[in-house]
């Protein structure tokens, strides 16, 4: 199952993570480019460069990741002329006659003789003080009637064209290449700024999240992130972070969501959560909150049997239970041979084992459990609801069915039944409807008391 950290590789990549801390406790803050002739790519950023220590493409890659996120938000800052030869940004415009080419062009006020049409810039005219046509060489004395002045323009002293505009060119003074203007590559440059509103996902995602998956995996979870299910429904849905773990009696599952907001989460996002749980068949639900639930909300969550966790809360339970790891138990497969051994199986690994256990259902009525299982993992109570039935006969479905309610009225959902000598099919059918974990044996050891 793919996670997000290999949909997302920033939370892979350390240098990254390192900006956004950096970013994140106020030592960087804007990210400004500055032009740098002397530098590959013509410009740098100091700041991450000396923080990061590195620069370039490696560089670039980084805060493109980062926006690409929403963490960094990317401004046009400038935009570069490049030599397409060798990438240099260190150029200077040239200007050339349209005509021929040459560089050899002047600007100035252009004069035009009305007798013999030729057209000059004013110094070519001027001769001890007075205008003389540099062509005809006679004298024009009057403006509007021997000559005009036709502005300021340019004048190719090659081929005697007159021009408005010039050809520009860019010589590159590194390779020393002469490019069209069309031909320069250009190039543009961004500064980037910290996005305050990914903020509280972060200081979750930066250090409680890691935490918490430890957390789940020192307790024997496997654990992903992102996972997709498809639900009853057919819909895939995506769960923040999925934790599995097989007790060799029980299979567990945890839904854990995590919801983000700039103030409080209210209803209609804890219902979506709740939804999705609901349509996949996860009952044990685990939300972690920033910064905290609205009071809508907050009931639902708990007529949900919804474990709220706000960031504050989880620090305490994560800091506390990871400075203390549990002691590791070996997984082993369980088979039933005896009640003693089932009881025996369940405390080596971490269960408070109660029998007969006296409970009072949502009813009023008191229940009577063959055997109560509860387990405490820190982030969630499991408890389940145990029965030992022996019969001469296959158990049949009224009895299943009355294990089964006083389970559903006592809020069990992990049930398992031991039957011997079995059960008849349609109380094997419902069992399976009902998500009971079934052991059917012939007959138990005759120690098993």
């Amino acid at each position: 199952m793919e996670t997000d950290q290999q949909k997302n590789g920033i939370w892979t990549n350390q240098k990254a993570m390192l900006l956004v801390t950096e970013m994140m406790a106020g030592r960087i803050v804007d990210i400004r480019p500055q032009v740098d002739f002397t530098s590959e790519m013509g410009f740098n950023y100091p700041s991450v460069e000396k923080a990061l220590d590195i620069k370039g493409d490696e560089l670039l890659e980084v805060l493109q990741s980062l926006t690409e996120a929403d963490i960094l938000r990317e401004k046009f800052f400038d935009r570069l002329l490049r030599c397409p030869q060798c990438r240099s940004i260190n150029l200077r415009p040239t200007t050339h006659c349209p005509k021929c080419g040459s560089g050899y062009i002047a600007r100035g006020r252009v004069l035009e003789h009305s007798a013999c049409k030729y057209a000059g810039l004013e110094e070519e005219f001027i001769s001890k003080g007075r205008y003389i046509c540099p062509k005809c060489h006679q004298e024009m004395r009057t403006s509007g009637v021997d000559y005009q002045s036709l502005g300021l323009l340019y004048k190719c002293h090659d081929c005697h064209e007159t021009f408005r505009l010039p050809l520009i060119k860019w010589q590159c003074l590194k390779c020393a290449t002469v490019t069209d203007e069309d031909k320069v590559t250009e190039l543009n440059i961004y500064y980037y700024s910290f996005n305050e509103d990914k903020r509280s996902w972060l200081e979750f995602e930066l250090r409680p999240k890691i935490q918490l998956i430890e957390f789940l995996r020192q307790r024997g979870y496997k654990v992903a992130e992102k996972a997709a299910i498809k639900g009853r429904s057919g819909a895939e849905h995506e769960i923040d972070i999925l934790a599995t773990r097989d007790d060799g009696i029980i299979d567990y599952t945890i839904a854990i969501g995590v919801k983000v907001a700039g103030d409080k989460i209210e209803l209609g996002e804890i219902f979506d959560f709740d939804d999705k749980a609901y349509d996949v068949g996860i009952h044990d639900k685990v939300l972690v909150v920033v910064p905290e639930l609205g009071r809508e909300a907050e009931k639902f969550a708990s007529q949900q049997r919804i474990k709220v966790l706000e960031v504050r809360d989880l620090d305490t339970v994560l800091i506390g239970n990871i400075a203390t790891p549990p002691k590791e138990v070996k997984l082993e497969p369980f088979k039933f041979e005896s009640k003693k051994q089932l009881i025996d199986y369940l405390m080596r690994h971490g269960y408070d084992v109660k029998e007969n256990a006296i409970v009072k259902g949502k009813s009023g009525a008191d229940h009577n459990i063959g055997i109560l299982a509860t387990k405490d993992d820190g982030i969630i109570t499991h408890r389940i609801a145990i029965g030992v039935l022996e019969f001469e006969q296959p158990v049949d479905l009224a009895t299943v069915f009355e294990f089964d309610d006083k389970a559903y009225d006592i809020g069990i959902m992990d049930k398992v039944l031991i039957a011997t000598p079995g059960l008849t099919p349609e109380a094997r059918q419902f069992a399976k409807r009902q998500k009971i974990r079934l052991f059917e044996i012939e007959a138990p050891e005759p120690s098993g008391n």
